[in-house]
């Protein structure tokens, strides 16, 4: 059987299509545990509504704690032999499970992930995890830097894992969490297995929270955590190509770094004058500073950041993060018209 955890907080607009989008697959042994956060909307309504439904549905009602304790609390519940996991507002392809669970008994893998539509205000951006492939730990040095490299290991809703070897989200973190969940556990593995289809949808719209200059340089240090976790769990299991993995791990970092400076110009919270310190603090950063040239660079936008950045040219990193907004506004907009 399989057991799906989905935490619930205040979904009450969009939990009925993910809640269907698991009922109607394909392979229908299953059970979902929605897990109530503590919601003040209609949520917890509806989740009960489910379970009155469909007996597949199971639900339990917590105070609030966060979406990594509702997590924990979903695994503490499962039954089943394998394990997923779905936020409440995104949802999946009705053969997603027949899919995964195919993969993983016909390839023996501990882990299995897949590609997933990123719906990003309205424009969907296939992202695929390069071709269909199985690899062991002990040999997959390369397949994990470059799942790393590509994002696919920091989030748990495109998985398939075995409930019995799962571990549990640090409660403590705010950023970085779902990965340490992933690399932990890695450490239990044998063999992973890469499915090349977008089996899930995962929904975006534009950035509408604000950091304030304390949570930014929070975001930073906990980025640096992360970053030196992986470097420590790379050193672990391959010891060939220090360097170069290292390098490839830390230009997650400054992927991080610069991602910040590219959220300043739609942030209504902050004024001009405060945008420009967030950005002079990111470029006086101690790696950033230390580390910075060590990082890959490949694509041009980038690159032409860290030219300025590196330089501590504040005004021209804001300025080209306006204009990189306005052409990634356009390509949107493009796409949405296809």
């Amino acid at each position: 059987m399989y057991s799906v955890v989905i935490p619930v907080y205040n979904a009450g607009g969009c939990l009925g299509r993910c809640v269907e989008s698991w009922l109607g697959q394909t392979e229908g042994d299953l059970e979902l545990i929605l897990v109530d956060d503590g919601s003040e909307d209609e949520s917890p309504a509806l989740c009960d509504a489910f379970a009155e439904r469909d007996r597949r549905v199971r639900v339990i009602h917590q105070a609030n704690a966060g979406v990594s304790a509702a997590r924990n609390a979903g695994i503490k519940a499962a039954r089943g032999m394998y394990l997923l996991f779905t936020d409440s507002d995104d949802y999946v392809a009705s053969d997603l499970l027949e899919k995964l669970g195919q993969c993983m008994q016909e390839t023996g893998a501990d882990l299995v992930l897949c590609g997933f539509h990123h719906l990003y205000d309205g424009a969907d951006i296939p992202k695929l995890p390069g071709k269909s492939r199985v690899f062991t730990l002990k040999e997959g040095g390369e397949d994990f830097l470059c799942l790393y490299e590509q994002g696919f290991l920091n989030m748990p809703w495109n998985k398939l894992y075995r409930r019995e070897r799962a571990g549990r989200f640090d409660t403590s973190l705010s950023l970085g969490e779902d990965l340490l969940f992933n690399l932990d556990y890695l450490e239990r593995c044998e063999k992973a297995a890469v499915l090349s289809e977008p089996l899930c949808f995962y929904i975006q719209e534009e950035q509408k929270t604000t950091l304030s200059s304390e949570k930014r340089k929070d975001r930073l240090e906990l980025a640096r955590r992360i970053c030196r976790e992986t470097e420590v769990f790379y050193d672990r299991h391959w010891s060939e190509g220090r360097e170069a993995g290292h390098r490839r791990i830390f230009t997650r970092y400054m992927n991080e770094v610069m991602d910040e400076c590219g959220k300043l110009p739609a942030d209504r919270g902050l004024t001009t004058g405060e945008k420009l310190r967030a950005v002079r603090a990111m470029a006086e950063d101690p790696w950033v500073r230390e580390r910075g040239d060590e990082a890959v660079y490949r694509h041009a936008d980038y690159r032409i950041l860290w030219c300025f950045l590196r330089r501590r040219m504040v005004v021209c990193v804001y300025v080209l993060c306006v204009l990189r907004r306005a052409v990634v506004q356009m390509v949107h907009q493009v796409r949405r018209m296809r």
